[in-house]
């Protein structure tokens, strides 16, 4: 399989896509996290995975990379190359949020908001968002204003 993607892919590309495998297979959770982003997309010659998405995500999970642990988290939610699992997307979503990874944790306050994988809490999830926008996570501002308004 391998081989037949590589065919497809330019010399450069080709290079790129061993030295990203070579670094996740030293443990590097980033380099793993930018394969799964490459199947999710299907980019620089790479086709669109499901499964590889969810591989190369769980392995940089894993190894601890906050963005790996946000996109593992949203496969489970989704779905995407696994079981669609509420509770393990939070459980991902939660390990990225200690982090201060701020997408985690407006994914978390969604989870939150709509009682995905655990009991609706609008006033956690108002906490969620609020802490996503202190993180620069930019998408969270109109859910704090929202939930803001409605409060009053």
């Amino acid at each position: 399989m391998v081989e037949k993607m590589l065919s497809r892919m330019s010399a450069g590309q080709a290079e790129a896509f061993e030295r990203l495998v070579e670094a996740a297979d030293r443990g590097d959770g980033a380099a793993a996290c930018r394969l799964g982003d490459r199947y999710r997309e299907g980019i620089e010659g790479f086709r669109y995975s499901p499964r590889e998405t969810y591989r190369w995500y769980a392995r940089s999970a894993l190894a601890g990379d906050p963005n790996g642990q946000n996109n593992l988290g949203a496969c489970y939610e989704h779905g995407l190359g696994c079981g669609q699992s509420y509770a393990k997307a939070v459980k991902w979503y939660r390990l990225s949020a200690a982090q201060e990874m701020g997408t985690a944790s407006m994914n978390l306050a969604y989870c939150y908001l709509r009682g995905k994988g655990l009991p609706a809490d609008k006033d956690e999830a108002l906490r969620l968002f609020r802490l996503a926008v202190e993180q620069g996570e930019p998408k969270a501002r109109p859910e704090v204003e929202r939930l803001e308004g409605g409060a009053r």
